[in-house]
């Protein structure tokens, strides 16, 4: 069955929506109020000093880390939150997200929280919603073509006509399957499977173009053109994932 969220006005951040929580008891459910996600960067930098002197500055990979924040949360993250049935403290275990920001979905991967520091205060003649946050940390996942990682940025208006019909059927799901969040495999296999243009590295130094006439015109016997809006692309770094 398909995710849907609810209708009511929320005051939530403007620029996030549609989260969806994946956990390994259950398919994906929906998570209202939403605030923000905010993320830390993957990489880190090392710098190195020979007599006072810095001579490198290399970046080391680091897991992706962030912020929850929300005014409420689904029933289903409890026990990965450490509560269970009401006692908290409990061990926690990793988890799936989604969300929508602006037009890029992210997709994160085995994700854990750390004990929360909500705070919580009297009554007043003022309604003030109590909010909660989680710091996360995650285990990265392996990235067909790249690094491995445990955040995926999918560009929604570079996606070719197709892929995100194909990809929200899985991660909202749809008439016939509940949602769940795909492996980075699964992703690659939805966009190549729409593209028109393929570039294949064929581990000699040499590369494999395959598409139809109109991705690939001959200029004359040996010099070729290549369409690229057609042709997908893959910006292994932080790994977002477009066409063309």
């Amino acid at each position: 069955m398909r995710i849907s969220w609810d209708d009511l006005d929320k005051p939530v951040t403007q620029g996030i929506s549609q989260g969806v929580l994946y956990t390994e008891d259950s398919p994906g459910v929906s998570w209202n109020g939403l605030i923000s996600v905010t993320e830390k960067g993957d990489d880190a930098s090392s710098d190195v000093y020979l007599d006072g002197q810095k001579v490198r500055s290399r970046i080391r990979p680091s897991s992706f880390t962030g912020t929850i924040s929300a005014f409420m949360y689904p029933e289903e993250f409890e026990p990965y939150d450490g509560i269970v049935t009401g006692v908290t403290g409990q061990t926690r275990k990793p988890f799936g997200l989604s969300y929508r920001s602006n037009q890029e979905l992210h997709l994160v991967y085995n994700a854990m929280t750390s004990p929360p520091g909500n705070a919580y205060s009297t009554l007043t003649d003022q309604v003030n919603m109590t909010s909660f946050s989680w710091d996360f940390t995650t285990v990265p996942v392996d990235i067909p073509g790249g690094r491995p990682s445990a955040h995926l940025v999918i560009r929604v208006d570079d996606a070719q006509p197709g892929v995100m019909t194909d990809l929200e059927a899985l991660i909202y799901g749809d008439d016939d399957d509940d949602p769940f969040l795909p492996s980075p495999a699964d992703i690659l296999e939805i966009f190549e499977s729409h593209t028109t243009l393929r570039i294949t590295d064929n581990g000699d130094g040499t590369w494999t173009a395959t598409g139809p006439s109109t991705a690939i015109v001959m200029l004359d016997s040996t010099t070729f053109q290549i369409d690229w809006p057609s042709a997908i692309f893959i910006d292994a770094t932080s790994y977002k994932i477009s066409s063309l």
